[in-house]
Parts: structure tokens; sequence; C-alpha cells
């Protein structure tokens, strides 16, 4: 164990009121969460305890931080000189820090220990509302804030996630969820709670803190501070962030990047159209989305569509349509298609203004230009772009190439390949997706030839 300044045995030896356990590797974040500790409010004498898996960074670091350590705090830290993952040749599978916060629960001279990692910080009153909240049981769990990562701005607290005991998306499947960073134990009331740190529950070397959970749920007492005091960093480089975006964009939550553009919404610049056509007597059936369709616009719950390549008879654009308002979304939907001439348009838009959704489906004129181009100009954003059949692979990357500028982060580009060149099709959309950083979640699902794009 190290510190840069060697204390005397006298004034470590009582124990701390809280001690921190921070595996790292030593990327520059550690700086950001060491020093979100160095500013709690918490009264009491905490213990810092850093263990170092696998020096990835600058051990300067360290001696950086330890020189900026609060007189009412420690810092110190543990490098073996080898690791305890089995990813880095170890013996625990733990794949992100081994046996280290084990290790230094253990080692910790403290009752009282909170975990905090790397990439993530708290808000000043984080332990001493833990402390209070953990007074009578045997844990304590914060809420947390996620966190966009392009602008290190809070976008809203996780209500899904790590949301504690039988509760959130994990309930069925792991009874709750508490991310370790959310945590406080009273070491001594679980004691048998620490090896579990050091094992995994995936294949990937993943998932100790879902048996961390399991065994706090099962065995012992927790309970809420009832604070949303942990900052959890989204990284587009996580499997969860697809599913991440998703809940955000059913909840009607946008990123502080897309607020910071003060971008303009659909329902805003449809009204440069003018007032919506008046429906027809007789409105033609729109073809039945698919199952694919549906479940998406379940799962994302759209508020601004663009449908580019609607068909002369806005086929496409009637189909979203009415699979939007089928669903209960308050929707606004905009078409567009290069090919219509005066008398088409005017059909398609009152084919339009006459589904569901009402004047909230409109068509962009052709002397308008093309559709994403429009948006853009305008500022306006949208959560899905629905490209109509287009068979010919080149043409469709060139389609998705326009649309992507005017999609937002977590949003979808939906499109259909003719069934006959669904190969080529296929190609072309993930050779698309892999060029931009995005995720191609389904090629190819049924016979429609539907595949999904989503901007991360």
């Amino acid at each position: 164990m190290f510190r840069l300044i060697d204390k005397p045995r006298r004034t470590l030896q009582p124990p701390f009121d809280v001690a921190v356990v921070i595996p790292t590797v030593l990327r520059p974040a550690l700086a950001r969460a060491v020093r979100s500790v160095y500013a709690q409010d918490f009264a009491g004498r905490v213990q810092i305890l850093v263990g170092i898996d696998e020096p990835a960074g600058d051990p300067a670091l360290l001696r950086t931080l330890a020189g900026e350590c609060p007189a009412t705090m420690d810092f110190s830290w543990l490098d073996p000189g080898y690791s305890t993952s089995a990813r880095h040749g170890g013996l625990y599978p733990n794949h992100f820090s081994g046996a280290l916060r084990t290790i230094l629960t253990y080692l910790a001279n403290s009752r009282l220990v909170a975990y905090l990692d790397d990439d993530n910080w708290w808000a000043p009153d984080h332990l001493s509302s833990l402390a209070q909240a953990i007074a009578g049981a045997d844990w304590a769990y914060s809420q947390r804030l996620f966190v966009e990562a392009a602008t290190g701005e809070p976008i809203c607290v996780d209500q899904w996630e790590s949301v504690g005991p039988d509760a959130g998306v994990f309930q069925e499947k792991f009874g709750g969820f508490v991310d370790p960073s959310s945590l406080m134990v009273d070491k001594i009331a679980c004691h048998d709670l620490a090896p579990y740190w050091s094992l995994a529950h995936f294949e990937d070397g993943s998932g100790e803190d879902r048996l961390v959970f399991g065994m706090l749920k099962q065995h012992f007492r927790g309970r809420p501070s009832g604070r949303a005091t942990s900052y959890y960093l989204l990284s587009p480089a996580d499997p969860m962030h697809a599913a991440r975006m998703q809940m955000l964009r059913a909840a009607g939550v946008s990123l502080p990047s897309e607020r910071a553009e003060a971008g303009r919404t659909l329902a805003e610049v449809m009204t440069e159209l003018g007032p919506a056509p008046a429906p027809p007597a007789r409105v033609a059936t729109p073809p039945e989305a698919s199952l694919l369709t549906r479940e998406l616009i379940a799962r994302l719950n759209p508020r601004d569509l663009l449908v580019l390549g609607a068909g002369p008879e806005a086929a496409t654009a009637l189909m979203l349509a009415d699979a939007v308002a089928a669903a209960g979304s308050d929707a606004r939907l905009l078409a567009s298609d290069p090919d219509w001439n005066l008398l088409s348009h005017m059909a398609a838009a009152l084919n339009l203004a006459a589904t569901r959704l009402g004047p909230a489906a409109r068509t962009l004129p052709p002397d308008a230009g093309p559709a994403a181009e429009w948006l853009t100009r305008r500022g306006v954003t949208v959560d899905l772009i629905r490209i109509g059949p287009v068979g010919d692979p080149g043409t469709l990357v060139e389609l998705c190439q326009a649309a992507w500028p005017c999609l937002k982060t977590g949003g979808v580009l939906l499109g259909e390949g003719a069934t006959p060149a669904r190969p080529m099709v296929q190609s072309a959309i993930e050779s698309f997706a892999g060029s931009v950083g995005a995720e191609c979640l389904v090629p190819a699902l049924d016979e429609a030839g539907d595949w999904i794009v989503q901007k991360l």
C-alpha cells in the first residue's frame, strides 16, 4: 500500500468513518472520480483506497491526486505489480478488476464501505446521505443520474435500471439492481459478501454487480437514501447503450447536446406548410405494418417521424402513420418522395391528412427539395426515418447518408428491401452502419426484408 505522505500508525489506526474503494486501470477519468470524493460534505474521516488492476494510464496521476487530498481524508493505492483478473492472466474471473474490490473491502479500515468506478463520480452529499440511510440497516443505496458522454452533462435520473430491489427492467431477471457506484455496505454485517466482487455472472467476465446485488437483496437489510447522488456516464460502446437510448426516447427525454443545439421540433416547422388539406370523402386503406415495425414503434415511442421514398400513393407513409396512431403515440409525421408531381402530391397530402394522425401527418411539396436537407436547414432532428423500398444498394446508401444528419442520437433508420435484392440490401446497410459507427440491429428479419440501423 502506497501513500504520498507516510503517516504515523497512530493516525491511521483508529477506524475511519467511511472508506471508498475505487478499482482502476489509471484512465484519466479517475481524477474526476477522486476529486468528487474530495468534494464530499461528509463531516467524518474518509479513507480512499485505489486498486490498480492493469496500469493503462500514467501512474503519476496518483501522486497528483494524493497531493490534493484534504486533511480529513487519506488517499492510498495498491498496485500488486500484476493483475488478479483472468482477463490479464490472473486467477479471478472478474473481467474488470479481478479480486481488487474484495481485497480492498477487507483492507478498508472502516466498517462502512462505499464503491466508486473510476469513470463515475458523486454529488457532494453522496456519502453523507448514504451514511444517514444505512443507520439501522446493513446496506444503503442512492439513485443515479445518467450523463451524456459527449457533453458530460446529466440527462435525467435513472428510472429504469439502478432503482433498487423488486423494481425496474431487471426486476424479473435479477430481482432489481443497484449500480456499484451507488452502494454503501456495512462490511461487518455483510462480511460474506465481499468475495462475490471477484466473480462473474456472465461468460465475458462481467456481472459481478448482479451477484453482489443478489446477495444483498436476499440476505441483508437495505435502505434507499432517496437522493440521486451518483453520476453514470452513458458510453456508446456499452452493450446496453442502444436499449438505454430506446428507454430515454420512450420517456420523451432528449440529450443535452440536442437541447444545446436549440433545434426546432417537427411540429414547429410543419406550420410552414400552411393549413392541412381537408380529408377526402374516400380514403385509401393503408397496407398493414410489419411485426418489426409495430414492435419498434412500441419500444421507441417516436414523437417525430420522416418518411423518405413514400411512393406515388404514399403507401409507406400511410402504413407508418396508422401504426403510430394505433400505438397511441402523440406524434408528427412528414412524408416526401422525389418523384411526386403536383397532382400526386395533392392526392397524397389528402390521404395522409385522413389517417388517424389527422393534420399531424403532412407531405412535403416537391419544390421544397430533398426532405432531409429541408429539415436539417431548419435545425430539426427526428426519432425515426422510414426509407421506402429501395432495391439498388447504391441508392439506398445515398438515402441513408442524406438522412443521417437529421436523425437524433438513439433514433433509427427503418427500411425495407425488395426480397430478390435482399442480400445486396443487407450488405449495403451493414456497410453503411459500419462506416458511421452505428448499429445494424436487424439486417433482414422477415419476408418483407425489414432492417434497422440505430444511431449511437
